[in-house]
């Protein structure tokens, strides 16, 4: 074995779930977190480093959910975190991959539930939750939809969900 060997990626699941926006010339896509300061500390650590080119964003389908996959890796800070999480099926979900255009903007977004009265939707009804994308960026190029019958059994993504599904088990 060669000393090139790529280092075990450390899957970080402790998120709440992904989130889609459209507006922007690239669609926006962000792991969403409840608290700010968790999420900031964690893109410093980790996302900040990699570079552009080398982001792996997977969307691998099983059947009525899929699995959002993303990871980098930094030769740099020596972190090699990743991100898993298995999320339902959306219409949220099926626009994006249709209306992606080869390249995605990766934030991070902060959903909480809004505490403030006078935050109010525009119908004037209490506003249930509140939304923060953050502002830091990184563009992803390498973004592909997988169907989990098809993954190869050497593939970071076969390996990922293999290891997520045998620690849900032993939970």
């Amino acid at each position: 074995m060669s000393s090139n060997k790529p280092r075990a990626i450390t899957w970080f699941k402790d998120f709440m779930g992904v989130g889609y926006r459209y507006h922007d010339v690239y669609m926006n896509v962000f792991p969403l977190f409840q608290d700010k300061m968790p999420a900031f500390k964690l893109w410093n650590k980790s996302v900040d480093w990699w570079p552009d080119d080398q982001i792996k964003l997977r969307f691998v389908e099983d059947g009525d959910h899929y699995w959002f996959i993303l990871y980098g890796g930094s030769d740099y800070k020596k972190d090699n975190t990743g991100f898993v999480k298995k999320v339902p099926m959306s219409e949220n979900y099926q626009r994006f991959k249709v209306g992606y255009e080869k390249k995605v903007m990766l934030r991070f977004g902060i959903y909480k539930e809004n505490t403030n009265p006078k935050r109010k939707e525009r119908d004037g009804s209490m506003k249930k939750f509140d939304l923060e994308i953050l502002k830091k960026t990184k563009s992803v190029y390498d973004i592909a939809f997988l169907q989990l019958p098809e993954l190869a059994k050497d593939s970071v993504e076969w390996q990922c969900i293999t290891q997520q599904q045998e620690e849900n088990s032993s939970q």
